[in-house]
């Protein structure tokens, strides 16, 4: 394997989507010292003129959030929509990471906050996006110090913020849940999210175990984990997800990026086409109810314990259903009912 400091980056095409004209005049001279074809559009709008009708194909594209126009978030939906797979990384000086955390739910591959103070860190973004397989794993590639510049303090709110709503619908179901904890605890962390038309996916994660890193932690495995699933299912869907495979990639994950505390989770998946519900525990308990029967999964040693993660997993179907997870006194309690 190549040593990451010699891959080459000579006659690579770059898109710097960016209004901020000297901070792009910056990038687009050290992009060409590097040996880069770099082309530039000063919003989505422009980006998108580029991509469509000039038909520029490049290898990646540095993109920033806030620009008029159109935003980089809407430039990114558009990409989605049209199905334009190109590596983007959002480089940006927000402050609000709910708008990283909607880029990165949309595909966008890494985040770096402005001002970028060391142009190495960039260089290796750069690299990771056009040689993945040159480095350990394209999940830890997004995992970029940009994630953890933000202090325990602050992080904790938005972790709050970046819960779902507690009543939505999604692919034709009403989801809902409700947390029971006890008073001024903060709780399990839920997170949900379509995969497909067809497919959730759903996590819980206990950080009070380990508070140091747990709050990091959560913010990490929220990035990876649609990534994860949408990687383990197949379309349209043929076959169900590995879940147990999950745990120990994101038990990986966490190890590699340096942790060392005990994160007890709960993986979720549940396909609203063939009724399938699958559960897998690494650290925390859970009961389910469906219109047939009730089945309870206990728990397995929690995430961070053992380099390989063991865990347990319940393999259910049920039209309706409901769920109750727990870990001493932290409980949660979600809820699917079709819409019709």
């Amino acid at each position: 394997m190549k040593a990451r400091s010699r891959l080459n980056m000579k006659n690579k095409k770059i898109l710097i989507v960016e209004d901020e004209k000297v901070f792009r005049s910056m990038l687009e001279g050290y992009l060409h010292a590097q040996g880069m074809q770099v082309f530039v559009a000063d919003n989505g709008q422009s980006a998108l003129i580029r991509l469509t009708e000039e038909n520029l194909n490049p290898d990646v594209i540095l993109c920033d959030l806030n620009m008029p126009v159109m935003s980089g978030e809407d430039f990114m939906a558009e990409l989605v929509t049209r199905n334009i797979h190109i590596p983007v990384i959002v480089i940006s000086a927000t402050t609000d990471f709910t708008q990283l955390d909607r880029m990165l739910r949309l595909g966008a591959k890494d985040t770096l906050l402005k001002p970028i103070k060391n142009l190495e860190e960039l260089k290796v973004t750069i690299q990771s996006n056009l040689y993945p397989e040159q480095y350990n794993d394209q999940v830890v590639n997004r995992l970029q110090p940009t994630l953890i510049n933000y202090d325990n303090q602050d992080i904790t709110p938005v972790l709050k913020q970046l819960q779902p709503p507690i009543n939505q619908v999604i692919n034709g179901y009403r989801v809902n849940y409700r947390q029971l904890n006890e008073i001024n605890r903060f709780g399990l962390l839920l997170d949900l999210a379509p995969i497909s038309d067809t497919q959730i996916g759903f996590y819980c994660l206990d950080i009070e175990r380990s508070p140091q890193e747990g709050i990091m932690a959560a913010f990490l495995i929220r990035v990876v984990f649609n990534d994860l699933l949408k990687n383990a299912v197949s379309f349209p869907d043929k076959k169900l997800p590995n879940i147990d495979k999950i745990i120990n990639q994101i038990n990986y994950l966490l190890e590699d990026s340096g942790f060392s505390g005990q994160f007890p989770i709960l993986l979720g998946y549940f396909n609203t086409r063939n009724k399938a519900i699958i559960l897998a525990s690494g650290g925390l308990e859970a009961e389910v109810a469906t219109e047939n029967a009730q089945y309870s999964l206990s728990r397995s040693v929690p995430l961070g314990t053992l380099k390989h993660q063991p865990s347990n997993h319940l393999d259910v179907r049920g039209t309706f259903w409901q769920c109750r997870i727990w870990n001493n006194h932290q409980n949660i309690k979600l809820m699917f009912n079709p819409e019709s």
